[in-house]
């Protein structure tokens, strides 16, 4: 079953030297992307409104999805926002918080090069338009691979400088590369968080929110017919 959260991470294209290409998606084929959720008649929430839903109400809405973009880059602002806002749609951000106002390998693919990271400013931009901003924790290490106190150590110094930085509630967190065990997730709960995102390819089956699939959306997925067949079992 598909999830309602799609998972996106650079709305861009590749440059020569990239040799692992699945994560940027064309600004193109992200505007008919858009265009195409929108003309079957789909609605866009921010994570935290779906949590909010599903505390309510025991299930997602209907028809909906949460456009997730994990590690804050650049081209979140410059080639993904005015898409965003050309078709009303909502979307959350998960910051590895200290990458902010960098250009970094720190989260690229192997063998990519450095990237420019979205900044302080930009953060801020963007928060005031609508968009909203979860963890993705500070430096970006696999929670599973990590000791307790480690572990709280990045939720809460990510936490803490998203809410200083958009002067709002940070509830939303994204496992980096999906990665968890019982501990990190033990330890989101207590960070306040109120939804955690992971990227297993796991059934939608006894949900959880603190370990809740999403749908990868790759570069393979630029042609339509490939992207709405992962909308397929969507209802």
């Amino acid at each position: 079953m598909t999830s309602p959260f799609l998972l996106y991470h650079k709305i861009d294209l590749p440059t020569a030297d990239v040799k692992v290409r699945g994560a940027f998606t064309p600004p193109k084929a992200f505007a008919r992307q858009m265009e195409t959720l929108v003309r079957l008649g789909f609605a866009f929430a921010t994570a935290s409104e779906m949590a909010a839903h599903f505390l309510e109400h025991g299930e997602f809405p209907k028809r909906t999805v949460a456009l997730t973009f994990d590690d804050g880059w650049k081209d979140n602002l410059t080639n993904a926002l005015p898409i965003l806002q050309r078709f009303g749609a909502k979307a959350t951000i998960f910051l590895v918080t200290s990458c902010l106002g960098k250009t970094t390998d720190l989260v690229t693919a192997e063998g990519e090069g450095p990237r420019e990271h979205l900044s302080v400013e930009d953060v801020k931009k963007m928060s005031s338009e609508g968009v909203e901003f979860g963890s993705h924790t500070h430096t970006h290490h696999h929670l599973d691979k990590l000791e307790l106190a480690d572990i709280r150590t990045e939720l809460t110094t990510s936490k803490e400088l998203i809410e200083d930085v958009t002067q709002k509630p940070c509830n939303t967190f994204a496992y980096p590369a999906g990665f968890f065990n019982d501990a990190a997730k033990e330890a989101v709960k207590e960070a306040g968080f109120k939804i955690a995102l992971t990227t297993m390819y796991s059934p939608l089956s006894g949900l959880d929110r603190f370990a809740l699939n999403r749908t990868e959306i790759l570069r393979r997925d630029r042609f339509m017919f490939r992207f709405r067949r992962k909308l397929a079992s969507l209802s």
